[in-house]
């Protein structure tokens, strides 16, 4: 399984258990919208997680501000 896979697997789970949190405490009338909007916005991230892994933010050569 690749690195790419294991996070977006991880992501979601996180993403459901804040949601299964959320449920639980908002059926036991607590407040549960925090966690719910929290798994919610987690569920887009998982399918993002390592989308072009191949370009980065930072070029190859401006990376490196280290003295030589």
């Amino acid at each position: 399984m690749s690195l790419i896979t294991r996070q977006r697997l991880f992501i979601c789970l996180v993403a459901l258990l804040n949601l299964a949190l959320a449920a639980t405490l908002y059926l036991n009338g607590h407040a549960g919208a925090p966690l719910g909007v929290i798994g919610g916005a987690l569920l887009p991230l998982a399918w993002l997680a390592g989308r072009r892994p191949d370009t980065t933010a930072v070029s190859a050569g401006e990376g490196d501000a280290h003295a030589a």
